[in-house]
């Protein structure tokens, strides 16, 4: 057990933040992610998406749709070797009080359990105040995404070396 995680956000950090996105077609990388991955994974992190979708939990598409943009997001960075080692995602709403949902910690726990990691040097890097959330609750540093001191995940691996 000695793999470092890096606990990604997907809609905001990974890709555009695309209301409810169900659709494949409306998958677009942000600027710096490709670069960002990769150097994440020169620094030694394996790459772990978590996501909340309530989407699902509230009826406005299903886990298909989800598994779809995932699976697209993954073919626009696999020609970079930028892929994820694994894409988890709760599809509860917010309203069903699940462990899974950020900022509880199921899905960082999943991911120690599948990849055979701890989190031990793990990171979370997101856009939103629940991602934020779920580094103080894991006790893991917490980078965010889209503010002055990191605009994007190419960003990030300057502030690591710096940290």
């Amino acid at each position: 057990m000695n793999s470092k995680l890096a606990l990604l956000d997907r809609d905001g950090t990974l890709i555009e933040n695309a209301h409810y996105l169900s659709d494949p077609a409306g998958v677009r990388l942000l600027p710096g992610t490709v670069e960002g991955l990769l150097e994440l994974r020169r620094l030694g992190y394996r790459l772990v998406m978590v996501s909340n979708q309530s989407g699902v939990g509230r009826g406005y598409f299903g886990e298909a749709e989800v598994r779809a943009v995932n699976a697209r997001l993954q073919e626009l960075l696999a020609p970079h070797g930028a892929e994820l080692d694994l894409l988890l995602y709760c599809p509860h709403s917010p309203e069903a009080g699940c462990a899974c949902r950020k900022p509880g910690p199921a899905m960082a726990e999943e991911a120690c359990r599948l990849l055979d990691a701890s989190l031990e040097g793990a990171i979370v890097v997101g856009d939103s105040d629940c991602d934020m959330d779920l580094a103080r609750a894991l006790q893991v540093p917490g980078y965010r995404v889209g503010t002055p001191e990191l605009a994007g995940l190419d960003g990030l691996a300057r502030l690591l070396q710096q940290g």
